[in-house]
């Protein structure tokens, strides 16, 4: 149970520095996108937690978490990717207007995150009421 809170409160961290990336903050290198599978949360599910894949509470949360991690790169990607605008429309304030329209692009994919990870944490929250409801001799047979 301690190993899925401290995933859990990974996964928490990891939405908040989204949500910062979309407000505007600086993200260093270590805080961008990777995939699903190695995020600290990505690493504890593919790893040791795969001893609880029996359980469809654990199963459950597989797809979202993957959801999530392709959410996070859109943001990203409408955030940090560059168009392909000539030099002189960049000269001419066309910039300002772009970055405008990747900020607001940017929170509609934060919207969806922050759905998707309500549907994660409900998913975790299953499989922590699943655990509680075993016997310690139950869950180490898993």
């Amino acid at each position: 149970m301690k190993r899925i809170r401290a995933a859990k409160s990974a996964h928490l961290q990891w939405r908040a520095r989204a949500q910062a990336l979309v407000a505007g903050l600086p993200m260093d290198e270590s805080k961008l996108p990777v995939i699903h599978t190695d995020c600290k949360f990505g690493q504890w599910y593919y790893g040791e937690g795969q001893g609880l894949g029996s359980l469809d509470s654990f199963r459950a949360i597989e797809v979202p978490h993957e959801v999530l991690h392709g959410v996070y790169m859109k943001i990203f990607k409408a955030l940090h990717e560059e168009d392909d605008r000539s030099a002189l429309s960049k000269l001419f304030g066309k910039k300002s207007k772009h970055k405008d329209a990747a900020i607001e692009e940017a929170k509609g994919y934060l919207s969806e995150l922050v759905d998707v990870s309500g549907t994660l944490l409900t998913a975790i929250e299953a499989l922590e009421k699943d655990l509680k409801g075993m016997t310690d001799g139950e869950v180490q047979k898993l």
